[in-house]
């Protein structure tokens, strides 16, 4: 940890999924829906076997190993095969991200902490996700007015931690070295470690009191909830940079 103010950061990254959006819950419910309307099996042992997959493919593709668009058209097929469901993968997937982008659910205090730090603080979206979906569920939800700016992987054409992400966020930031901006996310290897490595700031949200995994550097901050963010933020007035 370090003996820094969080106030020296006029503007905020925040992660939408699993930081804001409830995405555990949108996830489920969205699958639910899916799964009903075309009478497919779903319980807990299939939804188990699917995060399985679609973690596995995730992790491939932050290596690199593998595209974004043979995750989306073979991580419901995989599932289908282990499952014995007879289906179109890639079609159900088009199904689920459509139902996803319709299930805005926010973690407890997220909309009430955002608009009052946006009227202190800039505040931007740094998110891995497909924009049709994020910028939805943003809207939805009520978040989307108190940020300024969204960096969105699918829009920037490279996920985090990948340096690519963070070189556009910075783009955006002309007059702020990147000492001055702070991350905010749920994720070690994504945010913290992709935000460590481009000199930024870094505040990890861990709410399930996880220990932090070899390799990932320590993060300037660590919280365990989000109430917990608004005091650590707001210590000190800091001129919004817009």
């Amino acid at each position: 940890m370090t003996n820094q103010s969080p106030a020296v950061y006029p503007a905020l990254l925040f992660d939408a999924d699993g930081t804001l959006l409830d995405f555990d819950r949108s996830e489920y419910r969205a699958l639910t829906r899916v799964f009903q309307r075309h009478g497919y099996p779903f319980n807990d042992e299939i939804f188990q076997k699917y995060r399985a997959i679609n973690s596995r493919a995730w992790a491939r593709y932050e290596k690199g190993e593998i595209e974004k668009p043979i995750i989306h058209s073979t991580r419901f097929q995989q599932l289908f095969d282990e499952a014995g469901i007879t289906g179109d993968g890639a079609g159900f997937n088009r199904e689920y991200l459509e139902a996803l982008s319709e299930e805005p659910w926010t973690m407890p205090g997220a909309l009430e902490l955002c608009q009052k730090l946006s009227k202190h603080r800039t505040l931007a979206i740094a998110s891995n996700g497909v924009s049709f979906v994020q910028r939805r569920r943003l809207k939805d939800s009520g978040l989307l007015p108190c940020f300024s700016k969204l960096f969105i992987s699918e829009e920037i054409g490279v996920m985090k931690p990948h340096a690519g992400f963070f070189d556009h966020v910075l783009a955006a930031f002309p007059q702020l070295p990147p000492q001055k901006l702070l991350i905010i996310g749920d994720s070690p290897t994504s945010d913290i470690a992709g935000g460590s490595r481009a000199g930024l700031g870094t505040c990890w949200v861990n709410f399930r009191h996880k220990p932090l995994p070899p390799g990932i550097p320590q993060p300037l901050y660590e919280v365990d909830s989000l109430e917990a963010l608004g005091p650590l933020l707001l210590e000190a007035p800091a001129a919004a940079c817009k």
